[in-house]
């Protein structure tokens, strides 16, 4: 079968152009999904087309010169020119409905950030791909390139924050999170993100949600090498029929991943050990127009890691091996009507996971596979300009069987039902949502109610926007937490509640020709924290013992220059954990965050990220240990993508990137070293 993966670097591609991404809505606002957007070059055979996501997003790699139509049942085609690709927001109207009629929510905003990430060579080729640009994003690594990376939103708890790759779920049933080291940087590219979440996503999505893309926008292929015996290979290629549409994206990684640290006892210099990784990566995107009212999507995803468990620093053995193999199946029909849309869908996924320290001191052998299924509807219904509504019914089945949990299924149904209401001669939208999620040992009710002000005092020469959520959300305990094996040192709870949270979000912003300013508030209460501590007998085992608050403040500044994109985060976070009366572990007094995209001419670019991370509590103190705090520190990354040599319409370029461009000691989890200074360079061939 490998085999086969290779002959996609034969296969031949597309012309070199323009990308162009933007966002298709209605005249209420609602994003429009799956609006096929076609290419009309009259100069090319072959035809060349996308499909807006779930999201209304698009992303499209076309000639300067070409026009773009839009097509979708029930509404009227759009025509963009060439002059006219300034605007990010393409507005559809009804059939129904009169152009002189229309009136456009939010017409006038030109919202060049949408919760996207950006395109750019540090968020391909670096080691934390997009997900560095995320404003309020956390990272958490175990060492390395190959160790475990977890992510979270405002410093919270990475089981809070959903991870899906075109909008499928891809969390752990074992423990609720999401290992995305397993992905290579490559795959990260393209990031949507949402805070606040828990109405769309379920349990989970306490804090927000990430959503990796599998967009191609260019046919390449391409070879990278780096620091600790980095290498890697991979392509991207998409072929374009008249009414099907495949993207393929696909990579090979291998990582000595040896490097020195600084040993606090001693103040030597100590290599790290057994940091290996051995990584393949395949994902495929169809895409069938049956006719112009019915679509059909088909994905697959496979992961294979084979890596060297280096542990922290005193644990496991050097001979220690992690395996993670992951294979995903998802298949969806989509119905359009003049009105609305049904969606019938289907996933499937498999996660085989292999630990093996056989021979160290303390023997350990444990493997575990979990089965994920779920089936679901979707409609989506506009009663007239002002009212739409989306409901959605999910039946999901979680199964693992393993050495310590033997085998084990958990089964959950849930019901959503947004709605919009939009006025159009204001310029707001009020949008409640209800969900319900039932599963054998838990039931549980969220509501979500988001209101939403664009162009507000526009007579004073600079309008405001204003986003108010208020709501609540859940996570269900894991199977961890429910099943682990009673035995002498620990043990499960199966009577354990669902973790719950309130929320209010606050934000204010403000578009001028100076830029776009936003500040934003939320104000969070966890109940019902499901914590692992011992009992009467020392042993341990999960209870809703904890409570807790957080509140965040964001402020965010961009602007989009001739040449360069500029965007500058500061999180300010008070967190505490009610009942020690301490900050919450891990969650920093303070983080910011700096992203600049400079574009020297139509061959160089130049980008550069900047995150740094506050003060934190790592430890605390306890009858046994020391309360362990951590200072800040502040980790730059550094880019250059030179196109320096044209075959005919393809292209050759050369990336340079540099992780800890400053060679900075730290650690973001305890015990785990993280390496210093790594280069990389990647030759690119655009066909």
């Amino acid at each position: 079968m490998k085999k086969s993966y290779l002959l996609l670097l034969a296969l031949v591609a597309n012309v070199y152009g323009q990308t162009y991404t933007g966002f298709v809505k209605d005249v209420s606002g609602t994003e429009i999904s799956y609006v096929i957007i076609e290419e009309l070059d009259s100069e090319s055979e072959e035809k060349n087309w996308t499909i807006s996501d779930e999201r209304g997003g698009f992303s499209i790699n076309t000639k300067s010169n070409s026009n773009l139509l839009f097509q979708r049942i029930g509404f009227k085609d759009v025509l963009i020119k060439p002059e006219d690709r300034l605007s990010k927001s393409i507005v559809m109207v009804k059939e129904s409905v009169s152009l002189e009629k229309v009136d456009v929510y939010g017409a006038k905003k030109e919202e060049y950030l949408k919760n996207k990430t950006l395109l750019n060579n540090l968020g391909i080729y670096s080691q934390g791909g997009s997900l560095n640009q995320i404003p309020s994003l956390e990272m958490r690594t175990y060492g390395g390139y190959a160790g475990v990376t977890s992510a979270s939103f405002d410093g919270g708890y990475a089981r809070h924050t959903k991870v899906l790759y075109n909008g499928i779920d891809l969390t752990d049933a074992m423990n609720g999170q999401v290992d995305l080291s397993t992905l290579p940087s490559f795959a990260l590219q393209s990031v949507n993100y949402r805070l606040n979440s828990g109405t769309k996503y379920g349990s989970g999505s306490i804090d927000g949600s990430l959503n990796i893309n599998n967009d191609v926008l260019y046919n390449n292929v391409f070879y990278g090498v780096g620091d600790f015996g980095f290498t890697q290979y991979g392509a991207n290629y998409s072929i374009n029929r008249a009414t099907s549409k495949r993207n393929i994206l696909f990579g090979k990684t291998s990582y000595d991943g040896d490097y020195k640290y600084s040993d606090s006892a001693s103040n030597n210099k100590i290599k790290r050990l057994n940091n290996y990784l051995d990584q393949f990566f395949l994902a495929v995107d169809r895409q069938f127009v049956v006719r112009e009212d019915f679509i059909v999507n088909m994905f697959t995803l496979k992961t294979e890691n084979i890596r060297g468990a280096a542990g922290s620093t005193s644990f496991p053995s050097l001979n220690a091996t992690r395996t993670d193999d992951f294979e995903l199946f998802a298949l969806s029909f989509n119905k359009f009507f003049d009105n609305g849309s049904l969606d019938l869908y289907m996933n499937r996924s498999n996660n085989y996971q292999e630990f093996d320290d056989s021979e160290g001191s303390f023997p350990v052998y444990s493997e575990h596979e979990l089965d994920y299924s779920s089936f679901g509807v979707k409609g989506k219904q506009s009663i007239n300009s002002s009212f739409n509504y989306e409901a959605v019914f999910n039946i999901k089945s979680e199964r693992v069987d393993s050495s310590e949990l033997n085998k084990k299924e958990l089964e959950t149904t849930s019901f959503s039902f947004l709605g919009n209401y939009v006025n159009l001669e204001n310029d707001f939208k009020v949008s409640p949502t209800l969900r319900y999620d039932s599963r054998k040992e838990n039931k549980k009710s969220t509501y979500n109610l988001g209101f939403e002000a664009l162009n507000q005092f526009k007579s004073s020469g600079s309008s405001f926007d204003f986003n108010i959520d208020l709501g609540s959300s859940f996570q269900f305990p894991t199977m961890n937490d429910l099943f682990w094996p009673d035995g002498l040192y620990s043990g499960g709870n199966p009577d354990l509640k669902p973790e719950e949270s309130e929320y209010i979000a606050l934000s204010i912003s403000n578009q001028s020709p100076v830029g776009k300013i936003k500040v934003s508030a939320s104000f969070k209460d966890y109940e019902n924290l499901i914590l692992w501590q011992p009992n009467e007998s020392f042993k341990y085992v999960p209870i809703n013992v904890s409570s807790a608050e957080r509140t965040s403040y964001n402020i965010q500044y961009l602007k989009n220059f001739s040449n360069l994109y500029m965007q500058l985060t500061y999180n300010l976070y008070d967190s505490l954990d009610k009942d020690i009366d301490e900050k919450l572990l891990y969650v920093p007094d303070s983080s910011a965050s700096l992203l600049l995209v400079y574009k020297l001419n139509n061959l160089t670019h130049y980008s550069l990220n900047y995150k740094l991370v506050g003060d934190r509590i790592l430890q605390y103190q306890s009858s046994f240990a020391e309360q362990v705090n951590d200072k800040s520190y502040g980790l730059v990354s550094f880019g250059i993508s030179n196109v320096f040599n044209w075959i005919g319409e393809n292209s050759i370029m050369l990336n340079l990137t540099v992780d800890n461009l400053l060679d900075e000691e730290y650690i973001s989890t305890i015990g785990y070293p993280e390496p210093g200074r790594s280069i990389k360079f990647t030759l690119e061939y655009r066909l």
